[in-house]
């Protein structure tokens, strides 16, 4: 009997050891090294497997570790427990406030992250493009895109806020968005089928469903208000009618608008001008045509825009990064924080995405590089 429990606790402890080894190698390859499905999957599941090892191990030795927390003598208190406790308290307050040692420690992980990111896994091509509006004389920004699975000819656009959210200017914008110009005409054969994925990626023929015609004759009766509602309401421009679309260009808007890439790209482009200590980095796109079980296209038949001719189907998501001149940081992956309106109402980011799927794996990352001052 006891040399069964012996045997136990040995297969225990050794167990304990070395699922510890394989979440500290895990946590630092996560931590230097960009997301591998695998890393992350032996991470999880040592990780649970651990878990239940120190359960094991806590029920075994329930009374000796209870024994920790007594008093280790009359009139004595034993300060252990006090003094493990404390120190947890105080590295997880300062975590949360974000003290500085841990916030550059994440930052340097982050930046080396992000520069070795192209020698992990299977290779990545780009496209390198370079924008630089004679209007143009602040800072330079570098935009690394890399499309996720579901990337097929979504609108897009990336732009400059401040902090309390005033639009400063575009740094990239789709040119039919910009230039309201979607001449390519799609007719539903059959106005009573529903769609509930998307019938273009889907294993249907699209010619028997739609019709198709090239009409440059109504190109600018085609509003679009819906595929990036954000980026339009933060742009301010309205059509003839009152909807947030830009009717007619503007100078600022041609000078950085440009064909949808795509590809993976790395653009180069440039800021009007001085930027503030402050700002945020916003990117939005939207895709046609992606319908899901929720956003199917009889979900909302009272809208007249997401019943309409647009397809509009799971609504934009839009990704962030806030700067601070102060971290002297110059590198930045741009994080999701929400989706857009379905039909392009108001210009409010909703965090909720439970609802979309494949509109969540357009974009597999978006890092931002610009030249600190």
């Amino acid at each position: 009997m006891a040399s069964n429990q012996i045997r136990l606790r040995s297969f225990i402890s050794l167990s304990i050891f070395l699922g510890l080894a394989v979440l500290l190698i895990t946590s630092l390859l996560m931590f230097l090294k960009p997301h591998q499905e695998l890393i992350a999957l032996l991470h999880t599941i040592f990780g649970f497997w651990l878990l239940l090892l120190l359960l094991w191990h806590i029920k075994n030795n329930f009374k000796p570790l209870k024994s920790y927390l007594r008093n280790t003598g009359a009139g004595k208190i034993n300060i252990v427990p006090w003094c493990s406790a404390g120190v947890f308290v105080v590295l997880l307050v300062l975590v949360y406030y974000k003290a500085t040692p841990f916030l550059q420690f994440y930052h340097w992980g982050q930046t080396w992250r992000a520069a070795t990111a192209n020698e992990v896994g299977e290779q990545q091509l780009y496209q390198v493009h370079r924008l630089e509006p004679a209007i143009a004389a602040g800072e330079v920004f570098t935009i690394e895109f890399r499309k996720g699975p579901f990337f097929m000819w979504p609108q897009y656009a990336i732009w400059l806020e401040t902090i309390d959210g005033k639009f400063i200017q575009p740094l990239y914008v789709t040119g039919k968005l910009a230039h309201n110009n979607f001449a390519n005409k799609v007719t539903r054969k059959n106005p009573q089928q529903v769609f509930t994925d998307n019938p273009l990626a889907a294993d249907m023929n699209a010619s028997e469903i739609f019709e198709y015609q090239w009409d440059d004759a109504s190109k600018n009766e085609r509003m679009r208000p819906e595929s990036l509602p954000v980026f339009l309401h933060a742009l301010g421009l309205k059509s003839a009618d009152g909807r947030m679309v830009p009717e007619t260009s503007t100078p600022v808007l041609d000078a950085y608008a440009g064909a949808t890439i795509i590809e993976n790209f790395q653009l180069t482009t440039k800021s009007l001008a001085a930027l503030p200590e402050q700002f945020r980095i916003r990117f939005e796109i939207n895709q046609s045509f992606d319908f899901n079980a929720y956003y199917s296209s009889d979900r909302f038949p009272d809208d007249e825009v997401y019943s309409g001719d647009g397809y509009s189907a799971q609504p934009s998501v839009i990704y962030e990064a806030v700067v601070d001149r102060n971290d002297k940081q110059p590198i930045y992956l741009l994080k999701l924080i929400g989706q857009g309106h379905h039909s392009g109402r108001d210009g409010a980011i909703n965090p909720d995405t439970s609802n979309l799927t494949t509109a969540l794996q357009v974009v597999d990352r978006i890092i931002v590089e610009f030249q600190v001052r």
